[in-house]
């Protein structure tokens, strides 16, 4: 049985926003309850699940799953070393796994970290291993930096703008993933 550990950060920053993002403003959700919401929605983490859940053979492990509720400034230096805390220390509690899914936006800032996806990536590949296959879905801003290249074995960015293929988005990941 192979264990895919599937996980999701996601903010779109206005650095035009005076107003710091918080981590009240992420929509914060962990274990059966994530996966449960991510099956009732259109979202990327919902088609990933949907051809995970199709596939012989394939457990699906949840970490953190959150997503901003706004399109908000900068987020705040503490609210992110929380946030980043927390989505590392699920990856690390989801125990030994053979793959992993992400699902990111590309468009985070924050305090003090300029590459806050980078980041996580880096500290994921530290918990995970650097030969255990990580595919990360996000938006297409272009905003694709080198240690998020250096730390993930495949991108899928959205395909449209606005935005209608999240779910389709996270099949394609998934679909790669398995592959």
């Amino acid at each position: 049985m192979a264990r895919i550990v599937v996980a999701e950060c996601k903010q779109e920053v206005s650095t035009f926003n005076p107003v710091p993002s918080r981590y009240a403003d992420f929509r914060v959700l962990r274990g059966a309850a994530a996966f449960d919401y991510h099956r009732s929605v259109r979202e990327e983490v919902g088609g990933a699940l949907g051809v995970f859940d199709a596939a012989a053979g394939v457990e699906v492990v949840p970490a953190l799953l959150a997503s901003s509720n706004t399109s908000g400034g900068v987020l705040a230096a503490e609210s992110f070393e929380r946030l980043s805390a927390d989505f590392l220390g699920s990856l690390t509690a989801a125990g030994p796994v053979d793959a992993a899914y992400f699902s990111l936006h590309g468009a985070m800032q924050a305090e003090h970290e300029n590459d806050p996806e980078g980041y996580l990536l880096q500290e994921a590949r530290r918990i995970l291993g650097e030969d255990l296959p990580l595919v990360v879905s996000l938006d297409l801003h272009g905003i694709l930096t080198d240690r998020m290249l250096a730390h993930s074995d495949a991108v899928v960015a959205y395909h449209t703008y606005p935005h209608v293929d999240f779910f389709q988005t996270g099949q394609r990941a998934a679909r790669l993933l398995l592959r």
